[in-house]
């Protein structure tokens, strides 16, 4: 499979989000910066994989809290990785008080990794006619 569109992502985000709270707009930002829109794409260093870049532990820690039954194997599934995705950042974010930017750091590669992410959620808000020019502020 090659790199998704926009749209393609936009969709499955949409009919995937397992947040309540934390818009699609954000998770579309995030696995952009992620993968790319690759769903293919795994990381040479760790269990990171797919759309998300879910690890095995991410993938456990969700199936923890909320009793599922995911398996780690099935994460190359853009519409798992995406549901075990923002479930995983939704039970980061309540852990950290609703503080999204500190879930994100979690989620991420620490301080800081959540700033272009928020920013091209809130490009995206503002202006949603124009998706890759907030994209594109997110440096990976």
């Amino acid at each position: 499979m090659s790199s998704l569109t926009y749209g393609e992502v936009k969709t499955l985000v949409a009919d995937n989000n397992q947040s309540a709270e934390i818009m699609d707009r954000l998770f579309i930002c995030l696995i952009w910066k992620e993968s790319g829109f690759d769903p293919d794409i795994k990381s040479t260093a760790s269990s990171a994989t797919s759309l998300m870049q879910l690890t095995k532990g991410a993938v456990a820690e969700v199936n923890r809290v909320t009793k599922a039954g995911y398996n780690h194997g099935d994460m190359t599934d853009p519409a798992q990785n995406i549901q075990v995705g923002t479930k995983y950042v939704d039970i980061l974010n309540k852990r950290n008080g609703g503080k999204l930017a500190a879930a994100l750091d979690k989620f991420g590669t620490g301080p800081g990794y959540s700033k272009g992410i928020i920013q091209c959620s809130l490009c995206m808000k503002a202006d949603d006619t124009h998706p890759f020019v907030c994209l594109h502020k997110i440096h990976k």
